[in-house]
């Protein structure tokens, strides 16, 4: 990993922070691609969602166009985004989480696809590099896109932010199922912040003194997110989280 400056590291404490915030999937894609966009200053940053059963698909990105290109591109990704090499990879059980396409395909084979022709080449994107995030069912992956190379410091900083922004991914989607699941109750903000700290390994005395509250409120909020997730125990709710 290349070394990184004061600068990014301030960057980077700032992103992890920011993700911190309880973020619902409906406003994870809008959310995470303004945050990124601040981590890595000057590169295009998109967040696709693909639900391959029925071709569903969502784009939020920060190129600035008008509502008639939007559509024509999401439209054109929709029906080329298998020829992305990071498709193959995925498709082949790679997980990543970080994936330069550098790194899958050669160059110049690349840029023969209609993918490459119709996605890169009129954003001027030469490079791209991929967070790619676990969800049942979906490909959902963060892009970093340049017209140059991406530095092996943006890689490092992406390699290190990248724990955290699938951790957030996996609450947003956890309260998501929560709701579609057609219960009323989903996880409260304090609960949510109470579940980030079990994932990190904290234990309840520990949780209590970062929160400001008793031992025996943690207690209790573990009961409501155990209950509400439908694990048995902690650990089961973490995996539940976790994707495992």
């Amino acid at each position: 990993m290349e070394r990184l400056r004061h600068s990014d590291y301030r960057r980077l404490l700032d992103f992890v922070a920011a993700l911190q915030e309880p973020i619902e999937s409906g406003t994870f894609g809008e959310k995470i691609v303004a945050l990124t966009a601040e981590l890595l200053p000057g590169a295009t940053i998109a967040f696709d969602q693909i639900r391959e059963s029925d071709n569903h698909y969502t784009i939020d990105h920060n190129v600035p166009l008008d509502l008639p290109e939007q559509m024509r591109m999401a439209a054109r990704i929709r029906d080329l985004y298998r020829e992305n090499p990071v498709y193959n990879y995925i498709q082949g059980g790679g997980t990543g989480p970080v994936v330069d396409i550098a790194d899958l395909m050669p160059r110049r084979r690349f840029q023969k696809t209609d993918f490459y022709q119709d996605i890169f080449r009129p954003y001027g994107i030469e490079h791209q590099v991929n967070v790619l995030l676990s969800r049942e069912g979906w490909i959902n992956a963060l892009t970093i896109n340049r017209d140059k190379a991406i530095d092996g410091r943006s890689k490092t900083l992406l390699a290190l932010a990248s724990r955290h922004i699938r951790l957030a991914h996996r609450q947003a989607c956890l309260t998501d199922s929560l709701r579609r699941g057609g219960t009323e109750e989903s996880l409260t903000p304090r609960e949510q912040e109470v579940f980030r700290w079990l994932r990190e390994g904290k234990r309840n005395s520990e949780i209590g003194i970062i929160l400001g509250c008793s031992p025996r409120t943690v207690d209790k909020h573990v009961e409501n997110i155990l209950r509400k997730t439908g694990a048995e125990t902690r650990t089961a709710a973490v995996r539940m989280a976790l994707g495992e």
